[in-house]
């Protein structure tokens, strides 16, 4: 499993590496010329995700009798983030009997003895910040490593209303209204009783809307019918569903086709229709432009409307922290959250460092 890695790090080396040597996991980054984790993957907007740890060994370098001349491994130091890595040296006097690997000081120094043959190996380790990670592509396939979160939870979100514009969230315009009983808000009072909005006698078409105070991604409407028998027949029947950023009224401004239905017939009273829509887009405001009723001669009424807000998730990697404190009695939830099994005294003195060559030099 990958995860994006932490910050690359910088940092000059004084002694004469070069960049030929062993991979294992990491590679040289063409644009810049460091040392970094393997890109493995892109997450969903297209950020490089590397691979968790690796490490790179340098070829053999002859120091002859300069070895003093190079008594530290980096020239300067930078800590930058959450990612950490170790540098180790080890030395042999004949290029086959070699030392074990030893870490170096905090300052660079480097801990090994004085031989003519040394070699330098940096591990890398991805940083992490928080507990959500960002998923790369090649890991939605693995359904066992990721859980999906619920922030909000979709709901019909149009508010209450007791006028046009009695809500702090938006208010209720329609093209014509019948009179101050059949205004447009009445089909956002959540009143089952209430005969909702009527347009003007001698009008069957027109349009019906809420225009919010911040934009809002609606991914179904609701329509019902009202609770007189005697308004069944003045539901739509046909219609576009709309949405706009830039209308002032309801009525100016640029609209955008998201939804067409037709022939859509009501036949009893407080009977709910629901229609969902593919819409990737927020709008400032929703309108339905009716252009047909369901037979109503003088004018069309809607009962009631709502629309329905899309709710928002995030996915994120499954991490047992119970298995991963076990490793370290003295885990803390600081630094690098994969390590090399070192003492606590070594590890303080490497996840202070933070490192990356450069190359050529």
């Amino acid at each position: 499993m990958t995860v994006v890695g932490g910050n690359i790090e910088r940092k000059e080396i004084g002694l004469p590496i070069g960049v030929s040597g062993t991979h294992n996991n990491t590679e040289i980054n063409r644009a810049t010329g460091l040392l970094q984790l393997m890109q493995v993957d892109v997450d969903d907007q297209g950020r490089p995700i590397y691979t968790e740890q690796g490490s790179w060994t340098s070829d053999v370098i002859d120091l002859g009798d300069k070895f003093k001349d190079f008594e530290k491994v980096f020239t300067t130091n930078t800590n930058n983030g959450a990612s950490s890595f170790a540098v180790l040296t080890r030395v042999s006097d004949n290029d086959k009997d070699w030392s074990e690997w030893t870490a170096i000081a905090m300052d660079g120094a480097i801990q090994s003895d004085v031989k003519q043959y040394i070699q330098v190996r940096i591990d890398l380790f991805a940083g992490f910040v928080t507990d959500t990670f960002i998923i790369a592509k090649g890991d939605f396939n693995l359904n066992e490593y990721i859980e999906e979160k619920e922030f909000k939870a979709g709901s019909y979100i149009v508010p209450k209303l007791t006028s046009n514009t009695s809500s702090s969230e938006g208010f209720a315009f329609a093209e014509t209204e019948l009179n101050t009983s059949y205004l447009a808000w009445k089909a956002f009072d959540k009143v089952d009783t209430s005969e909702g909005y009527v347009t003007k006698i001698g009008v069957k078409t027109g349009f019906l809307g809420f225009c919010f105070k911040d934009k809002k991604k609606i991914i179904k409407y609701k329509l019902r019918s009202g609770s007189g028998s005697s308004y069944v027949n003045s539901m739509p029947k046909s219609w576009v569903f709309q949405g706009s950023n830039d209308t002032t009224d309801g009525i100016n401004g640029t609209w955008i086709d998201l939804d067409k239905q037709t022939n859509q017939v009501w036949s009893a009273t407080i009977t709910d229709k629901i229609y969902e829509i593919s819409n990737k887009n927020d709008y400032l405001a929703y309108r339905l432009k009716f252009s047909e009723n369901n037979g109503n001669t003088s004018y069309t009424g809607i009962g009631e409307m709502d629309f329905y807000e899309e709710g928002t998730t995030s996915l994120s990697l499954k991490r047992d922290y119970k298995y991963d404190m076990t490793l370290d009695s003295t885990w803390s939830d600081t630094g690098s959250l994969h390590r090399m099994k070192v003492t606590r005294d070594d590890w303080v003195k490497i996840d202070s460092l933070n490192p990356i060559f450069k190359e050529g030099v």
